[in-house]
């Protein structure tokens, strides 16, 4: 029976398999500037020896060092290759490999893109070279299989390996280069009411999508809104939250993103926000909530408050039975659903929970009536439930505005079936304060057609007049909004997203909320003009604000009229200056700092932002 592997033991493991396949390293020599090149490590079947290989546009020049040959490995910058050009930016992800091959001397001079790269390749070289990897991991390493393994030492795997791996950017020079680093990155830009900074930054409101400066390095998946706080998932599994404490959990009120602490047994694949409380799901079904507990949203068995994720424990008893797959909050409930079954906890006000009454719960508790579900959205007080395989939808709680689609305006306690929408594929939902988008496939349909009921008091729903009392109580289709791939639902306001790229919004739009400045609401979808070129990835809603994902890439000059730090005018003197780390733009005194930005392929020092200026150097020290 294999050893079972310490976490330790396993964690080496896992940094020499990562080595195994190639990794962008940035090389320095004893001429010329430092160059990108693909390293990798090998292993030999003949000689049993380990190797480090490279890509090389010289084909005469040996790319393959053999372990056995290597003497030391140093930290920092002390070798006469760094010191010719004395990169000090860079210093804390460099390293030097010190051989000897008969009576040549010699070293291989590297820096890592980021720390993680840098840990992972310095901890690997220095376990094989020094014989500290035990024998059970040494074996499992020899046998995972790598299509760059070598079997002969004197095979040539350079062509090969150039033709197989080579990335999209390696073959681009110059700005292109650039640009296709920054096209992995995402950005976020925010718009509508930001009282307590869940916008990012101190103005109270935001008319027009803003970029949200994010800290340098961090790459934003997913985020959701709540009535006055925000989460955000990034690339690298962390949680960031700004806005009010009530929310966040955080010690008082951020105006920036700040990481939250928290410990889980999984990567995670989702997140979801309530008024003020937030849940989590991880790639192995657990889930975790933090936040206000008044009701008892969080699922605990009680309504103290958590400042921090917390597994919600009751779940694990279902879960020998069924796996959790999606997660959704409501104002002050929340809803999971597995492929077989959907639970809910918190306020039953207006029968939020689906359970034939109107009592909290403060532990999950299984909605009867709903089989195979799908999906799920959650407004202010009710929620809807939609299964793909069954090509039906339903929906509970409240509906004093028609916002479950049912025919009338009655409070419906458990789930009852939409049967306007009944025989049709839903493609996605949201629900907001008081309405309800949906979107839907018909059979041999090649395009989505989009459905909204509810309340229209603002617009929100696109259909007819407008004002108080103004509402829609069966799912009615809404024209000139076809090919939708998502929705977005606030209090009062919505947002969709067009196979094209498009954001659409339509509703209340007092605060900002709908992108654009002007009108107090509108009464049917209108295109964000100024997200037209961005190439819109996703979108969110919080309660009186919004957000749509982006690729990053350079504002354009017309965009902003004044410095994004200072808030001075531009004129023909005080010129606009491009961050290349956050690509926003900058007066001259709030850019006039340089240095290399790895993570974007930029090995020379360029003009960056102070904000960004800060966070590279202190990143680097």
């Amino acid at each position: 029976m294999p050893k079972a592997l310490s976490q330790s033991d396993n964690e080496l493991r896992r940094m020499i398999q990562s080595c195994k396949k190639p990794a962008d390293l940035l090389k320095f020599g004893h001429h010329g500037k430092p160059k990108w090149r693909k390293f990798f490590l090998t292993y030999s079947t003949v000689t049993r020896h380990w190797y480090l290989e490279w890509s090389s546009r010289d084909k005469t020049k040996d790319t393959k060092l053999n372990l056995q040959n290597v003497t030391q490995i140093t930290l920092g910058q002390k070798t006469p290759k760094f010191e010719r050009l004395s990169r000090r930016d860079v210093t804390d992800k460099s390293f030097s490999i010190w051989y000897e091959v008969g009576e040549k001397r010699d070293t291989l001079d590297l820096v890592a893109e980021t720390e993680s790269m840098f840990l992972q390749w310095t901890t690997s070289i220095r376990a094989l070279v020094k014989n500290k990897v035990p024998p059970h991991v040494m074996e499992l390493v020899k046998r995972d299989v790598s299509a760059l393994d070598m079997s002969e030492p004197g095979m040539k795997s350079i062509g090969l390996m150039s033709s197989m791996v080579t990335k999209p950017q390696q073959q681009l020079k110059g700005k292109k280069k650039y640009e296709a680093a920054l096209e992995t990155t995402n950005v976020v830009y925010g718009f509508g009411l930001n009282t307590w900074g869940q916008l990012s930054g101190k103005n109270r409101e935001e008319k027009a999508p803003l970029l949200l400066h994010m800290n340098t390095g961090e790459n934003p998946t997913e985020i959701a809104g709540g009535w006055s706080h925000t989460i955000m998932l990034m690339s690298d599994g962390g949680v960031e939250a700004m806005g009010h404490r009530m929310g966040t959990g955080l010690e008082e009120d951020e105006t920036y993103p700040k990481s939250i602490k928290y410990t889980s047994a999984g990567n995670i694949d989702s997140i979801a926000c309530g008024r003020s409380h937030n849940c989590l799901l991880t790639e192995n079904g657990d889930v975790y909530t933090w936040g206000c507990n008044f009701f008892g949203q969080l699922g605990h068995g009680d309504n103290k408050d958590r400042n921090e994720p917390t597994f919600v424990q009751n779940i694990l008893e279902a879960k020998a039975q069924v796996e959790i797959s999606e997660i959704a909050c409501g104002s002050d409930f929340t809803v999971a659903l597995s492929h077989t079954c959907v639970f809910s906890w918190g306020s039953g006000k207006k029968g939020a929970l689906g359970h034939g009454d109107e009592k909290d719960r403060f532990l999950p508790t299984k909605v009867d009536g709903v089989k195979n579900p799908t999906g799920i959205a959650c407004g202010a007080h009710h929620a809807i439930v939609w299964s793909k395989s069954n090509r039906s939808m339903y929906s509970w709680g409240n509906n004093g505005s028609g916002q479950l689609g049912l025919g009338h305006t009655d409070t419906v306690l458990k789930p009852s079936l939409i049967e306007s929408l009944n025989g049709q594929t839903t493609l996605c939902a949201g629900a907001g304060g008081a309405h309800t988008i949906v979107v839907t496939f018909e059979d041999g349909s090649k395009s989505s057609k989009t459905w909204s009921f509810g309340s229209n008091s603002r617009g929100q729903i696109a259909q007819g007049s407008t004002g108080e009392g103004a509402k829609v109580l069966v799912p009615t289709h809404v024209k000139d909004l076809d090919k939708i791939q998502e929705v977005a639902c606030g209090s009062m306001h919505t947002l969709a997203r067009s196979e094209d790229g498009g954001v659409w919004a339509s509703g209340c739009n007092h605060f900002g909320q709908l992108g654009m400045d002007g009108k107090d609401y509108l009464n049917r979808f209108t295109l964000i003009t100024s997200l037209k070129d961005k190439n819109p990835r996703s979108i969110a809603c919080g309660a009186v604000h919004s957000f749509v994902m982006c690729p990053k890439k350079w504002l354009k000059d017309e965009e902003v009229d004044k410095c994004m730090k200072c808030n001075v005018l531009f004129t023909f003197i005080n010129r606009r200056h491009h961050c290349r780390n956050c690509c926003g733009i900058f007066c001259n005194k709030c850019s006039n700092k340089r240095i290399a930005i790895l993570s974007l392929k930029l090995k020379t020092p360029q003009r960056v932002c102070d904000a960004c200026y800060a966070q590279l150097r202190a990143r680097a020290r």
